[in-house]
């Protein structure tokens, strides 16, 4: 193991050294206040630690971002995403007992799943999507929906190439959007930073990260335990129910809408 990972540090030693000073320039920026009126937006260094990998990226200015070191990232996420989990196991214990009391409503908030379903898949189809919108729109895309969608239609559907699509976009841009949307709603008082920290655990361990990190810095008054606690829990039933939510609802209601909307009229 340790030879392995002297190998691939020498394999990759560019690619981890533009990965270092990323990092300690978003960290060197620190967090920036965008006051909007009467609220107040929060931009955190690791929203820009990803954008400055994605410009890197795209760019390919310097040796070390190109395509042959998305493996390592892929296991430098791998095992950070380890240690983070860590790290929230130990802060979700300190607040059990507000985990126990609220257990029903952490279960109950995955139905939101269905409000894709509902809302975004007639409009994906009022645009002139076809059956790649049933996959783009049961979930959220992340590893255990792809896997179902591949299970039941093939890697080469229509409905693998939506959920596909929808999962390169959330990896690239999810993060992003977590890190600024649930804050934003607490700073506005439209959620309880309880509430946000629960609708970021989504089950997408990044995503979770980022939403969390804005949602404790837009609720100081809050218990940065209590909320890393919902949101993890959250993360947690959302991984394990994802799959059984897709297979006995989502799917289901999907096609029905589908092939109501194509008895009407609208392009399929």
């Amino acid at each position: 193991m340790r030879k392995k990972l002297s190998d691939m540090t020498k394999q990759y030693s560019s690619f981890f050294l533009c990965v270092i000073l990323c990092c300690l320039a978003a960290e060197f920026i620190g967090p920036i206040k965008l006051s909007l009126g009467r609220f107040t937006v929060t931009f955190l260094p690791l929203l820009y630690a990803m954008l400055l990998m994605l410009v890197l990226y795209l760019a390919k200015p310097v040796r070390g971002v190109g395509n042959a070191y998305v493996p390592a990232a892929s296991r430098m996420l791998s095992m950070g995403v380890v240690f983070a989990m860590a790290k929230l196991g130990i802060s979700s214990g300190a607040s059990i007992k507000e985990m126990i009391s609220a257990s029903p409503i952490l279960i109950l908030q995955n139905i939101g799943n269905i409000g894709t379903v509902l809302f975004a898949l007639p409009i994906a189809l009022i645009l002139g999507m076809k059956r790649e919108a049933v996959g783009m729109s049961y979930a959220l895309s992340r590893e255990p929906n792809v896997a179902l969608i591949a299970d039941m239609y093939g890697s080469e559907s229509d409905e693998f190439k939506g959920v596909m699509v929808c999962y390169i976009v959330g990896t690239v841009f999810g993060s992003i959007f977590m890190s600024v949307i649930p804050p934003l709603f607490v700073t506005l008082g439209i959620f309880r930073p309880e509430a946000a920290a629960m609708a970021v655990g989504a089950g997408s361990s990044s995503m979770m990260a980022a939403g969390l990190a804005g949602v404790i810095e837009a609720s100081p008054a809050s218990n940065p335990d209590t909320l890393t606690a919902f949101a993890t829990i959250s993360n947690v039933i959302s991984s394990a129910i994802t799959v059984y939510l897709g297979i006995f609802i989502t799917i289901p209601l999907s096609n029905l809408i589908y092939k109501v909307m194509k008895r009407k009229g609208v392009p399929s």
